[in-house]
């Protein structure tokens, strides 16, 4: 048991490290530039609110991948609420594009 408490605190801080790199990432991209990109800040957000989804269900970080879809291991609901305003938040940067 405490093999798997080391696993999900590993995957943990290697996903809170990559939303900071993120928020670092538009800081420096603020501070070049001195222009504000709402498409940028959108997409963000939406990078951000995908790993804030992923860290409410840390039992997944501890299970493979072909498990993850039956019925006993599985998101929570507040994830699904995360990943759904991210994939709007993707999406609404992604506009910008076109």
């Amino acid at each position: 048991m405490e093999d798997h408490a080391i696993k999900i605190k590993r995957s943990t801080f290697l996903i809170k490290i990559t939303m900071a790199f993120v928020i670092l990432m538009q800081a420096v991209n603020f501070y070049q530039t001195n222009i504000i990109d709402f498409g940028s800040i959108a997409m963000a957000l939406g990078v951000l609110s995908l790993l804030r989804g992923l860290l409410l269900s840390p039992l997944m970080f501890n299970t493979p991948v072909k498990v993850w879809f039956k019925n006993n291991v599985g998101f929570s609901t507040d994830s699904y609420k995360y990943f759904a305003l991210a994939f709007l938040l993707i999406v609404v940067g992604l506009i910008r594009y076109v």
